[in-house]
């Protein structure tokens, strides 16, 4: 829209605003051409007075007419007391166009709890609406995240649809940061966490469209919560008429001081538009004052300002002064205020919020990521991406408003041709670069529209279904373009990823490095970063080999170029990485020479107070448990509680995660602690952050139901697996990396539990045993852990051949050369082997390999519990009927825990005691 277009629009407004309703349509109805008309009647019906007007020219007037006259009365106005489901209303929060907002109280007796309810107009409750509420209900489902009020329900009842949401009893982003005086860092280190919230439901393809601080709230403790999520995606729906009418009825759902261009303007709305939106928080939280226009405009004025004016640097702007007392509306028109230390806004920090703020949503962000990015590199003192960028694009702005000056100054200028040149080349890239972002955004832009439930027959489909049928496409749609394909590759990996679908993760991940290499080169950054990616699903696979095999290539470039760079991040990352992976394969002199390396910059990037400081303790206990140094490990992981409470709400995750951790120890060494009921409460909160079916609950439950068949409680462990494999989504992971290691967990547990349905359990253990011979998928510990479940439960159901064939790719040290230097895995192998020798009768065999197990758990530094004990039980079960027998008796004794709870192995102690061996108790080890 240009200038003159809306200088036309905005005196026609003011012109139809001021006419009685029956000559402000007669002069609507006149206007040419009709979409200026049809603009301006979307303008007029946000004014208060408008609905006869507007609603007498919309397409299907009548029949709402007809629907209205046929109700001899309206729906009473609802009152506190008044029963919404299992909610109760209390008090009236707030009141707009769309309805009423209250705040409410359980009212069924099965616990106490507040909630917000939001309830829908009487008057805009179509027959279809109850539908669109059920499916709305649906998509806001899906947002489990710690910044995003969550959804608790939503129905219709005596004619009236509701939603129910979690209440957040606190201030708005503005308030808190002007009434606590906050300084720049604080006020920018919370909207990250605001948009982190966003990335989530850009990920679960959900656009917000109307962020400002007054839809941010903080909780009591600190904790950014995001509002209002869903419903103007709702109602701006124009997937069927009906929704239409409704938005025009209702105004449209913008803030015109925090809404984009294309939102003002009527366009296609997306991902860009919620990062201006994020940019012009950042304005505001870092000046106190509005980018465009200022508070108190009308929404013409201010309209008009967003669409033709240009931001005022941060150093020439003036904040509202700060108001602390008075109204909720004149608290709000405070603004943020300015924060004491503005000036160090100037620079980078400008330069992200103009990037955010482009009017053009191409030029914008490629992603909400990289935006969050941006703001971490300022707030760790690190060159910002954009700010060279910026730079050229102020230049831009410039010329374009002093065309002869800048022709003049030019002429003064030519000898500096070769300079002309190189800024060529950088408006080529920037324009290239543009190119790029607008082709990811209107892809994304698609793939949200793809989503609509009008296009399903009524089904709302899931992430999983949209991204399959945009994957099929992909390629074909970006041929030719190899830098927009590895963008939307990126963006496709990182989704995958977070669903834990790591099958479909890792060939798009190997086709991005594939692309970036062929395209850049392999020592580029963007090469480098693709590979880095790929690391960290192996790592969440669980999947050493794999993360060493791309790690140590890539290693002494990003040390090169890392150090004191922007890349620095990577770097570290790939360190944490090692000294996992080196841990779990063993490798443990390698995996101290990259805690070497890292440990100097985590020092010097994070002060003790910052909540990364004390996580990096969690990469070395998985070290120190790799090692046998349990108590070492359990004091590292100990050492990070007190972060817990004060961690950023993005982080929620990982504490959730060093909680896992220490109850992990603190169950092998059996610590109060390691409780039963604590697992459970992790679990629940697991749940309850990350929603149903989430991979860290999976991988809880699977940790619980592994001590259950350590403490010989296996109908408890064959119950944990059958609720892991009930509660695992339609789209669980199906990569035999995770499906292998927790199919062979479960045959195992039903093995010890139920031997009496040997066929049964044999028929999937052969299966299984197929699949680990044959397969590349799996490889490193994760293999190594199932085939020796398959091997144990094969010995327990009495198919000798079956657990030799389980057990021969483990002895093969030539096929598997890694396994040579990790010797408790070894260990566990020959000790599998020695009991195999003993159910043939080899009882020299046996004792050799039944000794060296001992020995290695005797020469580990710190206490190995229930291992240690049952290995040497099951050496003494060898010794039966010799010399040896009563002193590898006694040692058992000594070896067995103090505060293990009686233990089936306790009968066998007995029967040894007077000299008797069953078959029976063979793979009970």
């Amino acid at each position: 829209m240009q200038a003159d277009d809306w200088q036309r629009i905005s005196a026609l407004f003011d012109e139809l605003a001021d006419l009685p309703r029956p000559e402000r349509l007669q002069r609507l109805a006149a206007i040419e051409p009709a979409e200026l008309a049809e603009r301006l009647a979307r303008m007029l019906a946000s004014l208060p007075d408008d609905d006869a007007t507007v609603l007498a020219a919309l397409p299907g007037f009548d029949a709402h007419l007809a629907m209205a006259l046929a109700e001899p009365t309206g729906l009473p106005a609802p009152q506190a007391g008044d029963r919404f489901g299992s909610w109760c209303l209390a008090e009236l929060l707030g009141e707009g166009g769309m309805g009423q907002v209250w705040r409410a109280e359980r009212a069924d007796g099965l616990y106490q709890g507040e909630a917000a309810i939001k309830l829908l107009r009487d008057d805009l409750a179509t027959p279809g609406l109850a539908a669109r509420f059920a499916r709305e209900r649906a998509l806001l489902g899906r947002l489990t995240h710690p910044g995003i009020a969550r959804l608790l329900d939503a129905g219709e009842q005596n004619g009236r649809a509701f939603l129910v949401l979690e209440y957040v009893a606190g201030r708005t982003l503005s308030e808190h940061v002007r009434e606590s005086e906050l300084p720049l860092a604080a006020r920018v280190k919370l909207l990250v966490d605001v948009a982190r919230a966003v990335e989530h439901a850009h990920a679960q393809l959900i656009v917000h469209r109307d962020l400002k601080p007054s839809n941010v709230m903080l909780d009591e403790s600190g904790c950014t919560k995001l509002l209002d999520f869903g419903i103007a995606g709702l109602l701006d729906d124009s997937g069927q008429q009906s929704d239409h009418q409704l938005t025009m009825v209702t105004g449209r759902r913008l803030t015109p001081a925090y809404a984009a261009p294309e939102q003002i303007t009527g366009e296609a709305v997306g991902v860009a538009s919620d990062i201006y939106s994020l940019g012009v928080m950042l304005y505001e939280l870092a000046s106190g004052a509005l980018p465009f226009g200022r508070r108190g405009l009308s929404r013409t004025a201010l309209e008009h300002a967003v669409l033709h004016g240009e931001a005022r640097r941060i150093a020439r702007t003036t904040a509202s002064a700060s108001t602390t007392t008075g109204s909720a509306s004149a608290s709000q028109e405070a603004g943020p205020g300015r924060p004491p230390d503005a000036e160090r806004a100037s620079g980078d920090l400008e330069a992200v919020a103009a990037k955010a703020m482009r009017r053009s949503p191409a030029e914008r962000y490629a992603s909400v990521g990289s935006f969050v990015d941006d703001l971490e590199r300022w707030l760790t003192q690190r060159p910002v991406s954009v700010r060279a960028e910026d730079w050229r694009h102020r230049v831009y702005l410039w010329t374009r408003r002093n065309a002869a000056l800048a022709i003049g100054a030019s002429l003064v200028f030519a000898a500096l041709s070769a300079g002309l040149a190189v800024s060529l080349w950088q408006r080529s890239q920037a324009q290239a670069s543009a190119r790029q972002s607008e082709a990811v955004t209107r892809y994304l832009t698609e793939l949200l529209a793809s989503a609509n439930p009008d296009r399903h027959g009524g089904h709302i489909p899931t992430i999983f279904e949209v991204l399959e049928q945009s994957r099929a496409e992909v390629r074909q749609r970006f041929a030719g373009d190899d830098l927009t394909y590895a963008r939307v590759l990126d963006v496709m990996v990182a989704t995958y990823s977070d669903m834990n679908r790591h099958d479909i993760a890792i060939p798009l991940a190997k086709e991005l490095i594939d692309v970036s290499a062929r395209h850049w080169g392999e020592a580029d950054e963007r090469t480098l970063i693709a590979k880095l990616r790929l690391a960290r699903i192996y790592t969440a696979l669980n999947s050493p080999l794999e993360v060493i095999a791309l790690g140590e290539p890539i290693l002494p470039v990003l040390a090169q170029a890392g150090i004191g760079t922007e890349m620095e991040n990577d770097y570290v990352n790939l360190l944490y990485q090692l000294i996992v992976a080196y841990a779990g394969a063993a490798r443990f002199a390698d995996a101290e020479a990259m805690h070497v390396r890292a440990w100097p910059i985590v020092q010097r990037q994070f002060k003790p107070s910052d909540y990364e400081y004390p996580y990096y303790n969690v990469y070395l206990y998985q070290l120190r448990v790799a090692e046998g140094r349990t108590l070492d490990a359990e004091q590292l992981i100990e050492g990070t509680r007190a972060s817990w409470a004060t961690a950023p709400s993005h982080r929620g995750r990982f504490v959730l995660r060093s909680r896992q951790h220490l109850w992990n120890i603190q169950a092998r060494l059996g610590r109060p602690e390691g409780s039963i009921e604590n697992a459970r409460l992790i679990i629940r909160d697991m749940d309850a952050l990350l929603g149903a079916g989430n991979s860290s609950s999976q991988r809880m439950r699977a940790d619980l139901a592994r001590h259950f068949v350590e403490l010989g409680d296996y109908a408890q462990a064959v119950q944990i697996h059958e609720e892991l494999e009930a509660g695992l989504p339609a789209e669980a992971a199906k990569h035999p990396t995770l499906r292998l290691p927790r199919e062979s967990a479960g045959l195992l547990a039903h093995a010890l539990a139920q031997p009496e349905r040997a066929a049964d359990w044999l028929l999937v253990a052969r299966r299984m045993a197929d699949e680990l011979a044959h397969t590349a998928d799996i490889s490193g510990p994760p293999w190594a852990e199932a085939g020796l479940a398959v091997a144990r439960a094969a010995l327990r159901l009495g198919d000798l051949a079956l657990t030799q064939r389980a057990l021969a790719p483990l002895q093969d040290l030539q096929a598997q050369p890694w396994l040579a230097q990790h010797l408790q895995l070894q260990s566990r192998v020959g000790q599998l082997a020695g009991e195999l020798a003993r159910a043939r009768g080899q009882r020299e065999a046996s004792l050799r390999a039944l000794r060296k197990r001992v020995a290695l758990l005797d020469a580990l530094p710190q206490p190995q519990g229930l291992p240690h004990w049952r290995a040497q039980l099951d050496l003494a079960a060898s010794l039966v009927g010799t010399p040896e027998a009563a002193e590898a008796l006694k040692r058992a004794d000594a070896l067995r825990p103090n505060w293990l709870a009686p233990h089936p192995l306790d009968e066998l102690r007995t029967e040894l005691g007077r000299g008797q061996w069953r078959a029976a108790w063979a793979g009970q080890f």
